[in-house]
């Protein structure tokens, strides 16, 4: 990956366990949304946004919708970079979009993308409604990154 868009993303290594493979040794498709979420928190992170605080004050970001698309088998013990990078952000919801690269196999794994929208919690018990983002946008717009800078053709 080349610096420029290290800088605006965030990457985390993971090794497959075996509770992650189905019976034919190869991952569960439902493993993605877990690595995607754990690449998500990571960037996050990064940048400081702070979820604990913002949920103890009662706003939140809930995935609505979620993308992903297998480009290539992931086996057992093989080591993955998961990148998470913000691709877009409004005053309600963000997309970010996720690499998987099998660092064992040097394949791009998986590919994926998230719909985050702010909730906040307006009455105790009830379902939450529809809010503004809780944290400072500015800062991030020099961090938008487009799709293809993650997914460059080859």
């Amino acid at each position: 990956m080349n610096p420029k868009l290290a800088a605006v993303t965030e990457s985390i290594e993971h090794r497959v366990t075996f509770s992650e493979v189905d019976a034919l040794g190869y991952v569960h498709h439902s493993r993605a949304a877990i690595w995607f979420e754990q690449s998500r928190e990571a960037y996050y992170r990064k940048f400081g946004v702070e979820f604990l605080r913002l949920s103890k004050a009662g706003f939140y970001l809930a995935v609505r919708k979620l993308e992903v698309q297998y480009d290539a088998f992931v086996g057992y013990d093989d080591v993955l970079r998961i990148t998470c990078a913000l691709t877009m952000i409004g005053r309600v919801h963000l997309d970010l979009h996720y690499r998987v690269d099998n660092l064992t196999t040097g394949q791009l794994a998986v590919r994926g993308k998230s719909n985050m929208v702010s909730v906040e919690e307006k009455e105790p018990g009830r379902p939450p409604v529809l809010g503004r983002l809780a944290f400072d946008r500015l800062p991030f717009l020099p961090r938008v990154v487009t799709v293809e800078a993650l997914f460059p053709p080859a």
